[in-house]
């Protein structure tokens, strides 16, 4: 079935892999995965056109705990959800509320009490993440506000 991929981690979508899918979270067993221009997902438990079209629109989820470790600096966006926005001045903007995936970089939906920020998620914006302290620090680019 076609899916529209919103990872760049790909390994979490491997053969053998375990997925959730739909409302429900109903587990399901990855079969094969071709990421090419129109991305299509094999699973073990579909096996005709129309329990694919049953799935449409469905979410395909992997969990936290069980989605492939990334590299030291690197997070998945869901760890983002909810941490604390702040200039390197230290002026609080905001909680980062939801992350957009664009087609050359995310975007964080951050509010705050200046109403909605969307802050783009590249080097000269984001500037540092303390996980521990749930803060990302970032330095504001002229028409971000």
């Amino acid at each position: 079935m076609r899916v529209r991929l919103e990872t760049d981690v790909l390994a979490n979508l491997e053969a053998g892999r375990r997925v959730y899918v739909g409302p429900n979270r109903d587990p399901a067993e990855i079969e094969a995965l071709n990421p090419g221009v129109k991305p299509r997902l094999k699973l073990r438990s579909v096996h005709t056109r129309e329990e694919a079209r049953d799935l449409r629109g469905a979410e395909i989820a992997v969990p936290l705990d069980e989605a492939v470790p990334l590299p030291d600096g690197r997070y998945y966006g869901v760890e983002l959800i909810g941490v604390r926005v702040v200039t390197s001045s230290g002026e609080m903007i905001g909680t980062l509320r939801e992350v957009m995936s664009t087609g050359s970089n995310d975007v964080y939906l951050v509010r705050g009490p200046d109403g909605e920020v969307l802050v783009p998620a590249i080097a000269d914006v984001v500037q540092e993440f303390d996980p521990e302290r749930r803060v990302l620090t970032i330095d504001l680019i002229e028409g971000l506000r």
